[in-house]
């Protein structure tokens, strides 16, 4: 765009993101050097400066994931052997293909790769555009499991920084808070049993000094009891919901006091029950070949069926869970867990909206949940995750209403970052030559 010259998008409905917050029909959405200057009914702008017709399509915030793990999918699968910088790049244009503006990768760094990539953005060093913005947690902590691996993610076990009491709990903190991170993730998971679990005074002492340190803490739970424990200690949110048997009222009363909010991520447990049909998706196709797909086909297929009927389950229980929390006024947060398992870069994001529809979201609650209250747990909602003047121009232009039916948020025609457009036909011929 010519510089200090305004473009007027003209004509879009514009769903300006929060719930509740204005869709406006047939808008002018005015766009100055990478910032909305303005947005509001037909005739909001001057005549001045190019003009682009929207005129049929809708235009929502582009969506923001709190919840990856960056780097390690390629292939089909996850590995810490496909860790690298270009392979964190990929990702990001894949993100931004599909309409996704920032992630936030939760503690699955490798050498600090991760905050050396957020550092060039945030510089201006890394010039590139069409990516994704990154945000991340450095390296989670979690608790060591004698003779074995520990509970973390399992395909970064070896770079989780391992605490076993309260002291080792503050330093691993306060050297997390030297590299300047964005939020301080630890792991409270038994992996039904089979690992140790981080015991209360040494995750109480991640909370304490991580908020010394002026971080927000996000606890990986699964368990009803751990979810209670880590909120009356004052934890910011949870990377999960609660399995069986589910919240009681206790729990949802912490989290309204506390104002304590739960990343939804119920995507790979709903991937898991539809099995390899997820596959066959058009939407996943333009980005990911079909060799790439078969090698997950082939693991889905394989998956003994007992582990079926468990995350089957596991997800009955989590979509009842959402209704149940959604009614009680609970601030829930799309969390895609993006890059394991059928969670791909950019398509996880659309499916994890389309679950939380499933589980009785409204589409304009899923859509708020996945951009101005997933700004809000990173603490840029005065600058993106809604439509209004002043915000960084970040929104994805579909071909249909995705309040209508929540599967049009895949009908992207285009995707501006920073008021920048997408390539996205570069980047789809370069992952499907």
């Amino acid at each position: 765009m010519t510089q200090h010259q305004a473009v007027v998008y003209r004509g879009a409905t514009v769903i300006t993101g929060a719930e509740g917050g204005p869709v406006i029909p047939s808008a002018d959405l005015v766009v100055d050097e990478g910032r909305i200057v303005a947005v509001g009914p037909a005739g909001t702008a001057d005549s001045g400066g190019e003009v682009v017709d929207l005129g049929g399509r809708f235009v929502m915030p582009a969506i923001i994931n709190p919840h990856v793990h960056i780097g390690y999918m390629r292939d089909g699968f996850e590995d810490a052997a496909h860790y690298s910088r270009e392979n964190i790049l990929d990702h990001l244009r894949r993100f931004a293909y599909h309409g996704v503006g920032v992630v936030q990768s939760l503690g699955t760094d490798r050498d600090d790769t991760e905050l050396a990539l957020r550092e060039e953005q945030r510089s201006g060093e890394l010039r590139e555009t069409g990516l994704a913005t990154l945000y991340t947690a450095g390296t989670g902590l979690v608790a060591p499991t004698p003779g074995s691996t520990n509970g973390g993610a399992h395909f970064a076990a070896d770079v989780l920084r391992e605490v076993t009491d309260p002291e080792a709990a503050r330093r691993e903190v306060r050297a997390l808070a030297a590299k300047r991170v964005d939020v301080v993730k630890f792991w409270l998971d038994s992996r039904n049993g089979t690992k140790a679990k981080m015991e209360p005074p040494v995750y109480r002492a991640i909370i304490d000094q991580a908020h010394r340190e002026g971080l927000r803490v996000i606890a990986h739970i699964h368990d009803l009891d751990d979810a209670k424990g880590v909120i009356r200690t004052g934890v910011d949110g949870t990377a999960h919901l609660v399995r069986e048997p589910g919240p009681d009222r206790e729990l949802i009363d912490l989290l309204l006091e506390r104002d304590v909010f739960m990343f939804t991520s119920l995507g790979i447990q709903r991937g898991i029950t539809l099995g390899a049909a997820l596959l066959d998706d058009p939407f996943l196709a333009e980005t990911v070949t079909e060799t790439e797909r078969d090698v997950l086909r082939e693991q889905l297929k394989a998956a003994p069926e007992q582990v079926v009927r468990y995350m089957t389950g596991v997800y009955r229980t989590l979509r009842d869970e959402v209704k149940e929390l959604v009614a009680a006024g609970v601030r829930l947060v799309l969390s895609a867990d993006t890059g394991l398992s059928s969670q791909f870069p950019g398509f996880a994001e659309h499916f994890e909206l389309a679950s939380m529809v499933d589980a009785g979201m409204t589409p304009a609650q899923a859509i708020d949940a996945g951009t101005a209250q997933a700004a809000r747990v990173l603490g840029i909602e005065r600058l993106q995750g809604t439509l209004a003047a002043g915000k960084k121009a970040d929104f994805v232009v579909l071909a249909a209403n995705p309040l209508d039916d929540i599967v049009h948020t895949r009908r992207i025609v285009d995707v501006h970052l920073a008021g920048e457009r997408v390539d996205r036909q570069g980047l789809r011929a370069r992952w499907t030559a």
